[in-house]
């Protein structure tokens, strides 16, 4: 596979990620569907779908909890990092819009070189110091639209929204020794599904929220299959041939996937404003995805 085919691949899949969340607002704004519910039958879903696949080509699904330490991790991965994004994300959402939850979970990298930071004894410098400083410009502008006095977004959403991040950069880094032994497949696929089990006991997922018809169907389906199944598996094939560092780059195109698809299609209104704190999130990606020189 060429170098471009590989672009082209984390495109589609950072787009069609972007959708997901879009199609998200579409069920909580025009059908009244429950975030909660609609997380929980995502995330089963979803987790069968990945372990169907997995047992349909012989592999032992199980093997991730024949060790304590293995099946801890898994449990830690669950819990504190898919959920909390995924939940974080979803629900964020249902508080404002799809374009300021993605954006928001953007913040992510910066938790990340925070953590590697303390890990090794070190401050951040140079290049990793402005990323922060565009985060909290973005954060900021972004519920604030620039007036300390006057907060746009709520604190619920903003709590929620870098809660999400937060969970998103636990899930970046916890599960590096479990994806050594185990394929990303396996150690997702029971996080989504174990997940979604922990919701359904809060939410019956067997009586639906809202009110539905083809539409909704649609979307519910493309949350299931057009915005887990299918970006995932794009954004793998492509990641070997264009590489982690690239790949990250490349991957900003989800938050403006979200950001065009709540303006032209759900007609949400974003102001200049609100579209330079979006901005500053994603150059703050942009910096700490860049190689050290």
């Amino acid at each position: 596979m060429s170098f471009k085919s590989g672009v082209l691949l984390i495109l589609a899949s950072a787009a069609a990620w972007g959708l997901g969340g879009v199609c998200g607002q579409y069920l909580y704004q025009f059908h009244a569907v429950t975030a909660p519910w609609l997380i929980a039958v995502r995330q089963v879903l979803a987790g069968l779908i990945f372990l169907g696949y997995l047992l349909l080509r012989g592999q032992n699904i199980f093997g991730v909890f024949a060790q304590r330490r293995d099946a801890l991790d898994q449990l830690a991965f669950t819990y504190l990092g898919l959920l909390g994004a995924q939940f974080g994300f979803y629900y964020t959402i249902s508080l404002c819009n799809a374009a300021t939850a993605t954006v928001l979970q953007y913040t992510s990298p910066v938790f990340v070189m925070l953590w590697m930071s303390f890990k090794s004894r070190r401050l951040p410098e140079g290049r990793e110091l402005l990323g922060i400083v565009f985060a909290l410009v973005g954060v900021f502008l972004i519920s604030t639209h620039g007036n300390i006095n006057n907060v746009v977004l709520s604190p619920e959403a903003l709590g929620m929204g870098l809660i999400s991040a937060l969970s998103l950069a636990f899930y970046t880094v916890q599960p590096m020794r479990l994806l050594k032994k185990f394929s990303t497949t396996l150690v997702v696929g029971w996080g989504q599904l174990l997940s979604g089990l922990f919701l359904c006991i809060f939410v019956n997922p067997f009586e639906p929220t809202g009110h539905w018809d083809a539409g909704a169907l649609a979307a519910m389906a493309y949350l299931v299959i057009g915005a887990t199944v299918v970006p995932y598996s794009l954004f793998l094939v492509g990641l070997k041939v264009v590489g982690a560092t690239k790949a990250s780059l490349i991957s900003c195109a989800e938050p403006l996937a979200s950001i065009i698809a709540v303006v032209l299609w759900l007609k949400t209104p974003l102001t200049f404003v609100d579209l330079t704190g979006m901005a500053c999130i994603i150059i703050t990606v942009v910096l700490l995805s860049l190689p050290k020189k």
